[in-house]
């Protein structure tokens, strides 16, 4: 029985380079621990993050890159039992396969790019990224306003560390890859005279993402209005900002339209703004009837920031009308069109329990009667011209 493990297995008459006790022990075994461990990691990690992560969208992505990365280990584990069962055949054939990936296809001075090179770029990018993830998340802006900073210079200064943290984990990884940072410097810089003129846009973009980023003239969830759009901004990135509309449409702004234009932010240093609703009342109207039912309609607007003055105006005196004005304080401009639609309609409710009239612009037609209009025709005006001047010749003729 023991000899019959031990002996090398075939097929046909191709002799194995391994026996079915190396199989259970190099690969079956191996490849059934490697599959349950990351089971039962995988497991784990799901009912940490459902304890400790409270945002849906967050628990999400660290399963995806916790079933990826256990994914991977499983392949690579595998991989090495299979290396391993085939012993040093498939060692050799390694080594060979290694040397080939591994031979540079461009040198200069130390440094020496190979196709491992290049792929070794794919976690050193990685890395980088992740690592500016983790240093921004950790620098949120309840932290940073400990230091006495506000929600601008919060955002500000967390995206210039992100970037700077980014920077410096390539830096470092490249140098672990065995890239000499002064040759490729050289090399971008004979590069650059070459494609910089081509690449204008896209240099401005980036140092109008920095600029913006840097002066925190907008930041994050703040709503502008670019042109002809208005919006909230979802994310500002160094080559451009995303932009979400108020019909959940998404813009994708180039940075050098926002620094080389007018911004109209309308939460820079303040969320608060002011709503302008504008109403006309019949001339036979109490105009301080009017006024007090006008500021007891803003007094009941739910998004009416607390201790502001509301003021009524009495704008124009218009044709058809007297043209009022309220204007009323809310404490979030993301409410603004909630709280016109509301003012609006509660303006109407009001007035209209208190009969006060709201006036519109009338065309009133005068109709005259079918003689009238007979006489302004031209044929009929010559008849009756005729018929008064010209004498009766019979008349004459008896005479």
């Amino acid at each position: 029985m023991k000899q019959w493990l031990s002996s090398p297995l075939s097929v046909g008459n191709i002799t194995l380079p391994f026996s079915l006790l190396d199989f259970l022990l190099r690969f079956a075994l191996p490849a059934a621990g490697f599959f349950l461990g990351a089971f039962l990691l995988s497991l784990l990690i799901r009912r940490l993050t459902k304890r400790y992560v409270k945002e849906e969208k967050r628990q999400r992505r660290i399963l995806l890159w916790t079933r990826r990365i256990l994914r991977t280990v499983v392949f690579i584990g595998i991989m090495l039992s299979i290396v391993s069962l085939m012993g040093a055949r498939a060692y050799g054939g390694l080594g060979h396969f290694f040397s080939i990936l591994n031979k540079p296809f461009f040198t200069s001075g130390k440094t020496q790019i190979s196709v491992i090179t290049l792929l070794l770029f794919i976690p050193v990018i990685a890395v980088a990224s992740w690592t500016g993830k983790l240093v921004s998340a950790s620098l949120e802006s309840r932290s940073l306003n400990r230091f006495g900073l506000d929600a601008e210079q919060s955002f500000s200064l967390g995206r210039l560390l992100r970037y700077a943290a980014m920077v410096l984990v390539f830096i470092f990884g490249m140098s672990i890859i065995g890239i000499d940072l002064s040759a490729v410097g050289v090399l971008f810089g004979v590069l650059g005279i070459g494609i910089g003129f081509g690449l204008q846009s896209i240099i401005a973009d980036f140092f109008a993402g920095i600029t913006l980023i840097s002066m925190g003239l907008v930041k994050e969830g703040d709503r502008i209005r670019v042109g002809e759009y208005d919006g909230n901004i979802r994310h500002i990135r160094l080559m451009n900002t995303e932009l979400i509309t108020f019909e959940n449409e998404t813009l994708i702004i180039p940075n050098r339209q926002l620094t080389g234009g007018t911004i109209h932010n309308y939460s820079y240093k303040d969320r608060r703004v002011v709503i302008v609703n504008e109403v006309d009342v019949s001339y036979n109207s109490d105009l301080d009837e009017v006024i007090e039912l006008l500021k007891a309609v803003a007094s009941r607007n739910p998004w009416l920031q607390s201790n502001s003055e509301i003021l009524v105006r009495v704008k124009t005196f218009a044709s058809s009308g007297i043209s009022m004005q309220l204007r009323t304080w809310i404490h979030d401009v993301g409410t603004r069109a909630d709280a016109m639609s509301w003012t609006n309609l509660e303006i109407w409710r009001t007035f209209a329990a208190h009969n006060i009239e709201i006036p519109f612009s009338q065309i009133v037609v005068h109709q005259q009667d079918s003689s009238s209009i007979d006489l302004l025709r031209p044929e009929v005006s010559v008849s009756a011209a005729a018929e008064k001047h010209i004498p009766d010749t019979t008349e004459i003729g008896e005479e």
